[in-house]
């Protein structure tokens, strides 16, 4: 068999930019992207809109990084001040949940 070798020459690298690109834009044609880094509020952002649900002067502010129901979370828990001397553990509380994406409010508990 008297068959002759093939030989590969390799794309030139001005073919090769081009065909990078015609695929880059064909994946963006498709909606094939790549995921973008997802931003988040600030602790003190979440803490600004959770203000908004509380109606007591807040005597401390905790905010913790959660997540409620696999969705990225600020919990921000504001505690008032004791409601008499005889009594210190009764203080007014309220917990909002902030969406760490949207700001959105997703819950609020008051006690």
């Amino acid at each position: 068999m008297g068959g002759r070798a093939r030989s590969h020459s390799p794309i030139p690298v001005a073919n090769r930019s081009s065909l990078v690109v015609t695929v880059l834009l064909a994946c963006v044609g498709l909606g094939v992207t790549c995921p973008s880094p997802t931003t988040e509020i600030t602790s003190a952002r979440a803490v600004e809109i959770a203000r908004a649900q509380v109606t007591f002067e807040p005597a401390s502010i905790d905010v913790d990084k959660t997540s409620d129901g696999g969705q990225p979370t600020w919990r921000v828990t504001f505690r008032g001040n004791p409601a008499s001397p005889d009594h210190p553990q009764l203080r007014p509380i309220t917990i909002v949940l902030i969406d760490r994406r949207t700001g959105e409010v997703r819950s609020v508990a008051k006690g």
